[in-house]
């Protein structure tokens, strides 16, 4: 009979294959276990801490966290007696954890281990069945509503053979578990008090943990325990699904009843759920079809409910069909034109107008594209009516062409004023374009509509970078407060590495010149590399006590890179001088110096939340919205709006800081602009005050392609 998972789960003796396969804590560097022992124990000790204490007081009240009896008040004294020794014995447990070595790790899972010459599992009593229970409780709690905290612990367990199953990684909470209850076996014995001991731990984790386990998420990522994405491939499906214009103008269709509907070669009008009522489907003609079937298709799209505006007719003119007529009839087939769709002019201009009409009235659109779009809209009524394949091919050029320009007009924000040179500069591509098909539309076959699709679009990328370089000044603070928790970051590993016991002075010193090396290496290239990897070797000499004879030849080299890097004269002086006074400071410390602390700069996480964040955001959240958070591109754009869903405001996010996990959104007049967290991303996202722009085709989501 073959031994099932909870059964290899349990063994502290795995097969010989599996203790050679994978490493464990033993395929991390020295430093990067210890920088792990740093940050993460003492914060999850802390945590502890303040469940024990919860647990203590309700045993105190006569209160339980199980249906049991027992002497709660005599739990509370024989607790107190031990309650420290218990915090310490965790501390320890979990520090050797982290700087161990050996794999895996032991202990008894929960209960189940191997049964010695036996095939089948031992039956558990009662206490080892409800520590097992609780522990799976506790995995079931971590997959629910710790999704983010979760997906990357198993991914730092899993990458590099670290673990066989990532519960054993010494930063999961399952492993917690184990060692808070193995400490409560010791001292408290195989009872119903250790076991509602780990009830409380229980609630306590489901609670009040998420702030605990985000800062160690944030541990693993600085010590680069992950190199993979971490973006979870769902939710970023969902975040760019949400994009699509058919959500973001209103049509909010159920997905489940899309799905399930049977391919056709129908293609039907999909009304906004503001809509009053739907109309029928209407069937699309072939492109070769009798002028007379399109116009009867295109008339009674524009008697569609969302053609209509509120307390308004149809909206179109031009020989629009009125309501209640026969579309058929109203077509008259010329008896002298060489081309008898020539006819159909103004039944595709009325759709056209109608389909843009639409758009508006769903999403607000600035009045200078407002104005724009409106003068475009007969020209490309004439050159549709040539090439019928635009109402039926998703990929014609002309119709690729309108997805582009829209999508690129949306980004200017409804109320602002197109004085603005970035804003105008746009608008310049969007007018150029329209004007260009404007004096082709007779002759604008799909060639030609694919010439004038890429020249916007290359038009557009280049008016995104340029548009990029002109707010770098923009980004100059959020870029300054990333280069300095780098480097405090940077000089806090270092110390730890070398063992240095750094006057803060020091510290101080060699943070400035950290500071500056990473604004080189940033937009250096190469050189800048190439400078911060000299001033690595530097810093470890000063940790390290170098004489003056070992690090001038390294400075000297630092100062050729700086030069090759672009480093101002003035500025290579002052690194040069920051990197003297840091040695000096360090060799000639008196002992009563303040002394610089990098465990208790590792554990430092700054600025939680900022300026712009929700302020009832008071806690950490892991769900599918952090992953989204975590999945956002420098260069999307996105809509804010307030509590009340008015007033949006388009932006885009130019910076990100991943050392700070902050985000720099601003629109395209660089007037508005909002720096949130990681977290206050994800609660924009939450609160749905936060979307993004879509990128796809709006007539995609208005008129559906009939099948190939």
């Amino acid at each position: 009979m073959p031994l099932d998972q909870d059964t290899i789960l349990g063994s502290t003796n795995p097969p010989v294959a599996t203790a050679r396969k994978w490493t464990g804590m033993a395929g991390l560097s020295i430093v990067q276990r210890e920088q792990l022992a740093e940050m993460v124990v003492p914060r999850v000790t802390e945590h502890l801490e303040r469940c024990l204490a919860t647990a203590r007081d309700e045993w105190e009240a006569g209160r339980t966290w199980g249906n049991v009896s027992g002497n709660t008040l005599l739990w509370a004294n024989d607790f107190r007696m031990f309650e420290t020794r218990v915090i310490r014995d965790f501390q320890d447990a979990l520090m050797e954890d982290f700087r161990s070595h050996d794999y895996p790790p032991q202990y008894e899972f929960s209960g189940v281990a191997f049964a010695d010459q036996d095939d089948g599992l031992t039956i558990l009593d009662d206490y080892q069945s409800t520590r097992r229970s609780l522990r799976h409780k506790l995995e079931g709690a971590m997959r629910e509503n710790n999704r983010y905290s979760h997906y990357v612990f198993t991914q730092a367990a899993q990458e590099k053979n670290r673990f066989e199953y990532p519960n054993w990684a010494p930063w999961s909470p399952l492993h917690w578990y184990e060692r808070l209850i193995e400490i409560g076996e010791l001292y408290f014995g195989k009872t119903e008090m250790t076991l509602d001991l780990m009830r409380s731990y229980l609630d306590c984790v489901q609670k009040t943990a998420a702030p605990t386990l985000a800062f160690v998420v944030e541990a693993i990522d600085h010590c680069g325990l992950i190199t993979e994405p971490r973006t979870d491939p769902e939710a970023a499906g969902t975040l760019r699904k949400n994009a699509s214009w058919k959500r973001f103008a209103g049509n909010r269709d159920d997905d489940a009843a899309t799905e399930a509907e049977p391919a056709s070669d129908t293609s039907r009008w999909r009304p906004s759920t503001r809509a009053a009522e739907a109309e029928p489907s209407h069937t699309m003609p072939d492109t070769e079809a009798d002028p007379s079937q399109w116009a009867a298709w295109a008339s009674n799209m524009v008697q569609s409910p969302v053609f209509r505006p509120a307390g308004g007719g149809t909206g179109g003119g031009n020989g629009a069909v009125a309501a209640g007529t026969t579309p058929t009839t109203a077509f008259v087939m010329p008896g002298q034109q060489a081309d008898p769709r020539s006819a159909l002019m103004p039944f595709i201009h009325d759709l056209l107008q109608g389909l843009f009409d639409h758009i508006f009235r769903e999403v607000g659109f600035n009045p200078s594209v407002r104005t724009v779009i409106a003068e475009m809209q007969y020209p490309l009524a004439t050159a549709v009516i040539h090439d019928l394949g635009f109402f039926r091919d998703r990929s014609h050029p002309l119709r690729l062409w309108i997805g582009s320009l829209i999508n690129v007009a949306i980004r200017i924000n409804p109320q602002t004023e197109p004085d603005s040179e970035d804003v105008e500069r746009y608008l310049g591509c969007i007018r150029q374009s329209v004007e260009h098909l404007r004096n082709q539309a007779d002759r604008m076959d799909r060639d030609a509509a694919e010439v004038l699709m890429n020249h916007f679009l290359d038009q557009v990328e280049a008016e995104d970078t340029h548009w990029r370089e002109r707010q770098v000044m923009q980004i100059d603070l959020p870029h300054a407060e990333e280069w300095a928790e780098q480097a405090r970051r940077n000089l806090a590993l270092a110390a730890l590495e070398t063992g240095a016991d750094l006057p803060e002075t020091a510290a101080e010193e060699i943070f400035q010149s950290w500071e500056t090396v990473l604004a080189v290496e940033h937009d250096a290239g190469e050189a800048g590399e190439s400078l911060h990897r000299v001033l690595r070797q530097v810093v470890r000499h000063i940790c390290n006590m170098a004489t003056a004879q070992e690090v001038n030849p390294l400075v000297a080299e630092a100062r050729d890179h700086a030069r090759a890097a672009g480093l101002g004269d003035d500025r290579i002086r002052d690194l040069v001088q920051h990197l003297g006074k840091a040695h000096l400071f360090r060799l000639r410390a008196p002992e009563d110096a303040e002394r610089f602390d990098p465990r208790a700069r590792l554990q430092i996480r700054e600025s939680v939340r900022y300026e712009d964040d929700d302020p009832t955001l008071d806690q950490d959240r892991d769900d599918d919205h952090v992953f989204a958070a975590i999945g956002l591109d420098v260069g999307d754009w996105f809509e804010f709006i307030d509590e009340n869903g008015e007033h949006p405001q388009r932006m885009a996010l130019i910076w990100r800081g991943e050392t700070t996990r902050r985000f720099f959104f601003l629109s395209m007049d660089g007037v508005q602009s909002r720096r949130h967290s990681l977290q206050g991303v994800a609660q924009e996202l939450r609160q749905g005050r936060m979307r993004a722009l879509p990128e796809d085709n709006p007539l995609d989501a208005i008129i559906e392609a009939p099948a190939s």
